[in-house]
C-alpha cells in the first residue's frame, strides 16, 4: 500500500500486530510469575511440615517412649502428625545383618490442612536397648 507523501505512522495491521506480540509476551511473564509463588508456597509448607517432623522425632525417646506398637498423634503450628514406632523397617531400610528385636523403626508422618500440601514421612532408627 501506497502513503501519500506527507502521511507518517503505523498502519492498523501493523499496530493490531505488535499487541498481539505484547499481549503474547505479558502472558508469558504472568504465567512464569504465579508458577513462582506456587512453588515458593509449597516450599515453605514442606520446610513447616520438616520442621515440626523434626521436633517430634527429636522427642522420640526423651519424652515420647520408644517401644513397638507406641502410635500417637496431635497438631503442632496448625499441622497434623502422627508416629508410629514398629519392629519391621521398610523394603528400601535394608541394613545388612542385624541381630532379631534389635532395631526399632519410627515413622512421623506430618501432613497439611491445606489442599496444595502433600504428606511428608520422615523415618528413623534407633536401638531397642542402647549398647554401651
Amino acid at each position: 500500500m501506497k502513503r501519500s507523501g506527507g502521511q507518517r505512522g503505523f498502519t492498523l495491521i501493523e499496530t493490531l500486530v505488535s499487541l498481539a506480540i505484547a499481549a503474547i509476551a505479558v502472558t508469558g511473564f504472568y504465567q512464569a510469575l504465579s508458577q513462582g509463588l506456587f512453588m515458593e508456597q509449597r516450599a515453605t509448607i514442606q520446610a513447616e511440615q520438616m520442621l515440626v517432623a523434626t521436633q517430634i522425632m527429636d522427642r522420640v525417646g526423651v519424652d515420647i517412649p520408644v517401644r513397638a506398637g507406641i502410635q500417637d498423634n496431635g497438631t503442632a503450628q496448625g499441622l497434623a502428625w502422627s508416629y508410629v514406632v514398629s519392629e519391621s523397617g521398610t523394603a528400601d531400610m535394608d541394613l545388612g545383618r542385624i541381630r532379631a528385636n534389635e532395631l526399632l523403626y519410627i515413622y512421623v508422618t506430618v501432613g497439611s490442612d491445606r489442599p496444595d500440601g502433600s504428606p511428608l514421612v520422615l523415618r528413623g532408627i534407633r536401638y531397642v536397648e542402647t549398647p554401651l
